[in-house]
């Protein structure tokens, strides 16, 4: 699962210089909840950034709603799932993110965790998207998907958000890449050290966007 995300501007400005020798800039997003909006990396001849909203809203779908979870598309079942099924094959896309958010349980108390690179400017985490024709105009909005936590990872969380080094975007976004191809960027598995410490429950609540949500309250751990 993913369910928080966290952006800061200038590591995210050098992260998308290294992946695709483009200068983006990305707003520093402290603490992004789901049906926020989150900057979404499509190609299409050209590299683009776009805001989307953070649950996905399918294109066939009556339109916005919360009813069913839609923020996190899992890995397994893409091809079985009719909201995924078509954004799987044709609309594939790239959240880049300074780190993201989990918890844990302890003595029945949630404890928040902040993941990020053991050593980079951020993490590309692969995902799929979407747009809805309203009388408002075209809604774009986005899922991240996740796969089954590899060994390293389980005592933390069952499930992670499947990461993309800078290497696979071109084979991710390629429309002509088969679904074998596709499937192996997205096994249970950890392409790249992350860092891990517990943080102040500030960020429980989303409504708190500030520097608090980032305070460690635990030494880092390097996961490999």
């Amino acid at each position: 699962m993913c369910g928080r995300l966290n952006m800061i501007s200038d590591p995210l400005a050098e992260l998308l210089l290294e992946a695709l020798g483009q200068h983006h800039v990305i707003p520093t997003k402290m603490n992004v909840a789901p049906t926020e909006s989150v900057p979404v990396l499509r190609y299409d001849g050209d590299w683009s950034l776009v805001d989307m909203r953070w649950w996905l809203v399918p294109s066939w779908s009556a339109g916005p709603s919360t009813k069913f979870s839609m923020f996190n598309a899992r890995s397994e079942s893409l091809l079985k799932s009719r909201a995924y099924r078509e954004p799987f094959t044709r609309r594939r896309c790239v959240i880049p993110v300074s780190g993201y958010f989990e918890w844990r349980s302890i003595e029945g108390r949630k404890q928040a965790m902040y993941f990020t690179p053991a050593d980079g400017p951020g993490l590309l985490l692969a995902a799929l998207w979407d747009v809805w024709q309203g009388q408002a105009g075209p809604l774009f909005s986005c899922s991240i998907i996740t796969a089954a936590a590899p060994p390293q990872m389980r005592r933390f969380h069952h499930r992670v958000p499947v990461q993309l080094l800078p290497a696979d975007l071109s084979t991710w976004l390629d429309l002509d890449t088969s679904i074998q191809a596709l499937e192996d960027l997205l096994q249970p598995e950890l392409p790249a050290p992350l860092a891990v410490r517990d943080v102040s429950s500030v960020v429980n609540n989303a409504r708190n966007k500030d520097e608090r949500c980032l305070q460690a309250i635990s030494d880092v751990e390097i996961i490999h």
